[in-house]
């Protein structure tokens, strides 16, 4: 793969005008309230969540923490938030002087991949891997720190 630059470009598809018919007003209804529970069933954590890229290790701290601090922790990996992923990209970096965020998930990521753009396989492999470690997270005490 080539080496990544630093892009923020993303593509915007065009829209085509949909032949279907408009739903009710009565339809979006039912279907706000049958979709609501579906919703309410995933709520982003309080907390602070660092994973790993392998999935393996989940951490959780609960208030902001300098990215500094995580990274000391974990050395030759830096830390990527993980809403600023993005297909076709290198995943940026978290500086270090930031905090990190409650509500958000971060993936830490060795230095050697600094430079990979990010494919959607592994975009697709790191969703499943951060679902599978909340879902455990809930069920299983989690790492505090």
């Amino acid at each position: 793969m080539g080496a990544c630059a630093s892009s923020h470009s993303h593509s915007k598809f065009p829209t085509t005008p949909s032949k279907t018919k408009a739903p009710s007003s009565s339809s979006l209804t039912a279907s706000k309230r049958r979709d609501a529970g579906v919703f309410e069933s995933f709520r982003r954590p309080s907390s602070i969540m660092v994973m790993d890229m392998e999935g393996k290790g989940i951490r959780e701290y609960p208030r902001p923490i300098p990215a500094s601090h995580v990274v000391s922790e974990t050395p030759g990996c830096f830390l990527c938030n993980s809403e600023s992923l993005h297909v076709g990209t290198c995943m940026p970096r978290v500086p270090d002087d930031e905090d990190l965020l409650p509500g958000r998930i971060y993936f830490l990521v060795p230095a050697s991949k600094s430079r990979e753009p990010l494919t959607l396989p592994l975009l697709c492999d790191l969703a499943v891997k951060a679902s599978s470690a909340l879902a455990a997270a809930t069920t299983n005490s989690v790492q505090r720190r």
